[in-house]
């Protein structure tokens, strides 16, 4: 009895893992690339905050965030990456209002830049995690 209930339980599991494989969302080189053009560019504007332009670069990052979750919203199975593209969009819209409403500091604005290529990058390592 304690054999058959083994027995049960593994193909219960697999078939779960199996379930889950099947359900997950695969690999899609466009949310990959979407993601390293963001945190790439993070990495260049935060070395040019003190540069009097560096409120087009926030609108710019803004508007490639918000592209980013309006893709990851479109792809079945992406919960996890729907809600990370929010958050993600999340801090780049509030570096971009921060400009709106004047300019912020120099500290300010390297320290969002810092949080949204650390989010991309954590995006990035997740979505080219996922099976092809």
């Amino acid at each position: 009895m304690k054999r058959i209930a083994v027995i049960f339980v593994a193909l219960a599991l697999n078939g779960c893992a199996i379930y889950d494989a099947l359900m997950m969302t695969g690999y899609d080189p466009n949310e990959y690339l979407l993601a390293t053009q963001i945190r790439t560019d993070a990495q260049v504007y935060k070395a040019q905050c003190d540069q009097p332009d560096a409120d087009k670069r926030a609108k710019r990052i803004a508007y490639q965030t918000h592209l980013f979750q309006n893709y990851s919203e479109q792809i079945p199975n992406n919960e996890n990456g729907k809600n990370a593209s929010e958050g993600l969009n999340e801090i780049a819209q509030g570096l971009h209002q921060a400009y709106v409403k004047g300019t912020p500091s120099v500290t300010f604005c390297r320290l969002k830049y810092g949080s949204i290529e650390n989010a991309a990058y954590v995006i990035q390592h997740v979505v080219g995690n996922r099976p092809r």
